[in-house]
């Protein structure tokens, strides 16, 4: 039974001699949950500036994205505690979908 966890980002985090780090800059501007989803289910729509998230599963998953994603056990694997980041379209009211995976 996985829960995932989603965390959206706009920019990068920058140091204190203003480079760039590979990090996405706090606070989000949005944290979402799944929970156990034992059938797919959608998150809400990304907010207009995210323009990558992290995702984080607790056990094994399956995703999918898209403006109206369905995610399948033989598609897009997570393994149990695996933490991922992906970019995503700005602005176009992208979800993530998820599934318990095995």
């Amino acid at each position: 039974m996985a829960d995932v966890y989603i965390t959206e980002y706009a920019t990068l985090a920058r140091d204190a001699h203003n480079y760039i780090i590979l990090a996405g800059k706090e606070p989000a501007i949005a944290e979402q949950q799944i929970a156990n989803p034992v059938a797919s289910t959608q998150s809400s729509a990304f907010n207009a500036q995210t323009a990558f998230i992290m995702v984080h599963a607790s056990a094994a998953a399956h995703i999918a994205f898209g403006t109206n994603p369905t995610a399948a056990t033989t598609k897009h694997r997570l393994g149990a505690g695996e933490t991922r980041f992906y970019g995503v379209p700005v602005g176009q009211s992208f979800k993530l979908a998820a599934i318990n995976g095995s």
